[in-house]
């Protein structure tokens, strides 16, 4: 992610997006990684994060294969590189606007849940693309509409509610149409697209929202509540998300689109 991305976290925040963001990122990095990466793959993963997509996709590629994440935040950087055991993956802190790498030499690209956070979705793609060899494949997942992800979109009203936080510094959803424009924006093909909704359990709101807020560039104003005030904040998502509530916490649909071409 790029240091003006809307999506900048604090030096502590990594550890909790690899225990929380995880539980709701990974079903997508899946589906990404066996839409991309084949065995063998020489892989580049942008706006890695803590590399949640990095290891299923050295996983994926195997012992011949060879991955690189990068990302712009060097302390997500170090904690993927801490988390991991795998040997063939690098980790190198760097902006998804300009990388690090000579044309035409990654045999996948792909991008998780990082695409909308760029100030220039586009210059990231075409970017993207020119480090992938001639019939690469480049994917991205994109979180779609809030509404279609209920508990984001909760989440996107608690913090405006409770948090002050501008409706704008919220913006990261798209729809489809904005997505395709990127792509072309880029110079490259149209996209083929899927849908994707995935259900995810959620552990008890009540443990897993402060949990969650540790993650966010939001931290400082959600542990700013009183203790009343953040009780009340997680009153309100759980009413918001009263029909995906369970006995074990909640399980509750994602939504996201996957966009992929052949470069």
């Amino acid at each position: 992610m790029s240091d003006d991305s809307g999506w900048q976290v604090a030096q502590a925040a990594p550890r909790h997006y690899q225990n929380q963001v995880s539980r709701f990122m990974e079903p997508f990095a899946t589906a990404l990684v066996d839409a991309c990466v084949s065995n063998g793959d020489i892989v580049l993963d942008v706006a890695c994060g803590t590399g949640i997509a990095t290891r299923m996709a050295a996983d994926k590629a195997g012992t011949a294969g060879r991955i690189v994440g990068t990302d712009i935040n060097g302390a997500m950087v170090d904690l993927a590189a801490e988390v991991s055991y795998r040997g063939n993956i690098e980790w190198r802190q760097a902006s998804a606007l300009d990388l690090p790498y000579a044309n035409g030499i990654f045999d996948s690209v792909i991008c998780q849940q990082g695409l909308q956070f760029f100030p220039s979705p586009e210059v990231g793609l075409a970017e993207m693309a020119r480090v992938s060899r001639s019939g690469a494949t480049l994917g991205a997942t994109v979180w779609s509409d809030l509404e279609d992800s209920p508990y984001l979109d909760a989440m996107h009203h608690m913090l405006g509610a409770y948090c002050d936080v501008d409706q704008q510094e919220m913006a990261w959803s798209s729809d489809s149409e904005q997505v395709v424009g990127w792509f072309l924006d880029a110079g490259l093909n149209e996209p083929m697209i899927d849908s994707l909704v995935l259900t995810v359990s959620l552990p008890p709101l009540e443990d897993f929202v402060p949990a969650h807020m540790k993650a966010t560039p939001w931290a400082d104003r959600f542990d700013s509540l009183s203790q009343t005030e953040s009780a009340n904040a997680v009153r309100f998502m759980s009413e918001r998300l009263s029909d995906w509530i369970t006995p074990a916490g909640a399980d509750v649909p994602f939504s996201s689109y996957l966009a992929s071409i052949v470069t």
